[in-house]
């Protein structure tokens, strides 16, 4: 996803310079017709947008890692059991599914089930294994199952 985002970005930067440096040739050259303005106006906007597409890939990552780094930071360390393996049927990529690792740990008292991120990994999972799971004390929605990617 990373590649993605930085190719989205480069690529849309390269065509957002070239259409910019396109129309600042043409306003030095002083081009009158209007035909004249939509290579550089269709090379800008085709650039920003890529550039835009690609910078919120980036920029979602870094959230999402900024978020894993504060949880495994600051967050309750909390052992949780496997309860269920299944594969998430909505997403599909090359006729293969993601798995999804759910878990339960006790939190105050009481039973919290967790779900991990979509899992691509071939590693194998069981029922009744433990793993980890980080919480934030603060926020129990806002967690992160560790199952080493």
């Amino acid at each position: 996803m990373k590649l993605f985002g930085f190719i989205f970005f480069s690529i849309g930067l390269l065509f957002a310079i070239l259409g910019f440096g396109w129309a600042y040739t043409m306003v030095k050259g002083q081009a009158d017709l209007p035909e004249e303005w939509v290579g550089p106006g269709v090379f800008a906007f085709i650039g920003l947008l890529f550039t835009g597409i690609g910078g919120g890939v980036l920029y979602f990552i870094a959230k999402q890692k900024a978020k894993l780094e504060l949880l495994l930071r600051t967050g309750k360390k909390l052992r949780a059991v496997i309860s269920d393996v299944y594969f998430n049927t909505s997403i599909s990529m090359n006729n293969r599914h993601p798995l999804i690792v759910e878990c339960a740990a006790e939190v105050s008292g009481q039973k919290k089930i967790f779900k991990s991120h979509n899992l691509w990994s071939q590693k194998q999972f069981t029922p009744g294994q433990e793993i980890t799971v980080y919480l934030d004390t603060r926020d129990s929605s806002n967690f992160w199952v560790e199952v080493g990617d």
